[in-house]
């Protein structure tokens, strides 16, 4: 009895050892799970009220304190998503995904809700990101017996669809693309044709002006010197002229010189004039005398008179053969009459 008691004393500070250490651990998870479920509480409040910065602050203060559980990751990545910081939402929902899907394995826990929800909002995270594949990808990993099943098929569908409808735009961009760049080769051929018949156009015109001012400048040449050929011409005959007329000037002052050298036997009348005029004479006497009015004043202007009209009656003669010489009438020698 005494072996019994002892045992019995043993087994019950055995069971008193056992509650006290149980008990002890279940009260620090208490304690913390208590402070961080009343940040957890000011998060799912600010939620509500749409003041996501301040809910992902209450969050990531509730993660500090329990990094392993994967509910505080899905309610960060929930704000920052709600917050358009796709990359943070992201980050989070992957860490929630691995996190849940670790404790799931350990704790040999059926339920997986939580894991799809995850993988279901990086689904739509990705598609807000523009990585529509990546969205098909994990809105794929859902099985039929989650609860989200439907909701990720619809989703599912409708990313499948933008993806088609994506593929189209980028062949339509790709084809106007190409046309594009097909009209710009053909506009461009265009505006070098233009630009060539613009070109040939202006050299044409430039090989016309050369040949219009090369015409002139030739026609310029040529009037020139058609009007020094005339002047030469002009002058030439103006010379000719003038030699012509002082060579008729200089014959005429040659026979002019010639008739002055001659003789006073050449000038002397010949003996049939000096018959005449001593008949002439003869008969004035007889007339004079006749008359009773003989006078030697008057004799000797008659015979002045007669030289005088031998003079222009010689004068005369030589015009009639030398036109022209008028104008220069003859000096020389006369004889004096005296008249006394």
């Amino acid at each position: 009895m005494q072996i019994t008691k002892d045992k019995l004393i043993l087994f019950t500070l055995i069971v008193l050892v056992f509650i006290a250490v149980f008990t002890n651990l279940y009260l620090i998870d208490n304690e913390v799970y208590a402070g961080s479920s009343a940040s957890v509480k000011k998060g799912i409040e600010a939620y509500e009220q749409g003041k996501y910065e301040e809910s992902m602050k209450n969050f990531i203060d509730a993660q500090l304190e329990r990094p392993e559980l994967p509910e505080l990751y899905y309610n960060i990545g929930s704000a920052a998503y709600k917050k358009q910081d796709y990359e943070s939402a992201l980050n989070n929902f992957t860490r929630a995904k691995e996190t849940a899907s670790k404790s799931n394995k350990d704790n040999q826990n059926k339920d997986n809700l939580l894991r799809d929800k995850s993988i279901y909002n990086l689904g739509n995270t990705k598609y807000r990101m523009g990585d529509l594949e990546g969205a098909v990808k994990e809105f794929e990993q859902i099985p039929q017996t989650s609860q989200l099943y439907n909701e990720a098929k619809e989703n599912l569908e409708f990313v499948k669809q933008k993806i088609e409808e994506q593929k189209k735009e980028e062949e339509q961009q790709k084809d106007n693309k190409e046309q594009n760049k097909k009209d710009d080769q053909k506009k461009k051929e265009e505006e070098q044709q233009k630009d060539s018949k613009e070109q040939d156009k202006k050299d044409d015109q430039k090989e016309k002006d050369n040949q219009n001012q090369e015409q002139k400048e030739q026609q310029e040449q040529k009037n020139k010197d058609d009007k020094s050929k005339q002047n030469k011409n002009s002058q030439d005959n103006k010379d000719k002229q003038d030699n012509q007329e002082k060579q008729e000037e200089s014959g005429a002052n040659q026979e002019q010189q010639n008739r002055e050298q001659k003789t006073p036997q050449q000038e002397q009348p010949s003996a049939e004039q000096e018959e005449q005029q001593k008949e002439k004479q003869s008969q004035q006497k007889e007339e004079q005398a006749q008359a009773g009015e003989p006078s030697e004043q008057n004799n000797n202007n008659q015979k002045g008179d007669e030289t005088q009209q031998q003079s222009r009656q010689h004068l005369l003669n030589r015009l009639e053969d030398k036109p022209g010489s008028a104008m220069m009438p003859v000096y020389k020698e006369q004889p004096v009459l005296k008249d006394w």
